[in-house]
């Protein structure tokens, strides 16, 4: 049965990871996942590719995030499908469905945790800090006047397993749930553990999860990750668990070549492709 959503948003966001290839990653989705839903195409502006307050790009990411929060605002739907991308391409819809579904559970399935600040990161990419400015520690101009949209004990990292110093030591602090790759390959259906079935809940897909050898369309392989396999069964028991408000696909990086198959794996966990032709 196809995941029923109200809106997809198309976002050809790149400058979170300062790696143009992932622009075309959300349209190629675009083509892969057929519409059950009002689909808006986001526009990115090309704006000035400079580092400002620890941040780069910051005001391309900024300005997109900003459009995106006021798209969503004035049509204020109750589920969101977000087609990246980098990972910061989901920033407004997960500060959107927050508000909407107080207690959302947030699946992060990702090969990183995406939980640097400005101050800490070694980088400077956006995409890099996108769910630690969901807990309110991010740009002031990305985390927006609402504050932060989620406490550490609403997040879920799947997969995770290529962290910096000061991501590990926020996890070790804080009631963030963290499952490495050997935890998602032994027991997919584990992931969900612990949470009230049927409560809502938003997925975070950042294809570079995969194991790289399976999956090396991505923006930042990181070795030794779940198989395509083991990531859609996880998938799959999330949205059999729950009831799911929110999905983002991100770092798809369709010129680098790989099995278009295994995508559509990933996506089918989702019950994304449920009704497309062959």
């Amino acid at each position: 049965m196809v995941w029923q959503r109200e809106v997809d948003l198309v976002v050809p966001l790149w400058q979170g990871g300062d790696d143009v290839r992932v622009a075309a990653g959300a349209g190629a989705l675009a083509r892969l996942v057929p519409t059950h839903a009002g689909r808006l195409h986001i526009a990115v502006s090309e704006g000035a590719r400079t580092a400002r307050e620890g941040v780069r790009n910051l005001d391309t990411v900024a300005e997109t995030t900003r459009h995106m929060r006021e798209r969503l605002a004035r049509r204020s739907p109750g589920s969101v499908l977000t087609l990246g991308g980098d990972c910061a391409s989901d920033i407004a819809a997960v500060q959107h469905l927050a508000r909407r579904h107080p207690g959302l559970t947030v699946y992060w399935v990702d090969a990183h945790g995406d939980l640097n600040t400005p101050a800490e990161s070694p980088s400077g990419l956006a995409h890099g800090m996108a769910l630690r400015t969901l807990l309110g520690e991010g740009h002031p101009e990305l985390t927006g006047p609402a504050g932060p949209a989620l406490a550490p004990d609403q997040v879920v990292l799947a997969g995770v397993r290529d962290l910096d110093p000061s991501e590990r030591a926020y996890i070790a602090a804080n009631s963030v749930t963290a499952l490495g790759p050997a935890e998602v390959s032994a027991e997919p259906a584990g992931i969900a553990a612990g949470r009230r079935a049927g409560s809502p809940a938003y997925v975070h897909l950042d294809i570079d999860v995969c194991d790289p050898p399976e999956m090396p369309a991505v923006s930042v392989p990181a070795p030794g990750g779940p198989g395509t396999a083991a990531v859609a069964r996880a998938l799959a028991a999330v949205a059999a668990h729950h009831r799911v408000v929110g999905v983002a696909v991100t770092e798809y990086a369709p010129v680098i070549e790989h099995d278009e198959d295994r995508i559509r794996a990933l996506l089918d966990g989702l019950h994304l492709l449920d009704g497309a032709s062959d």
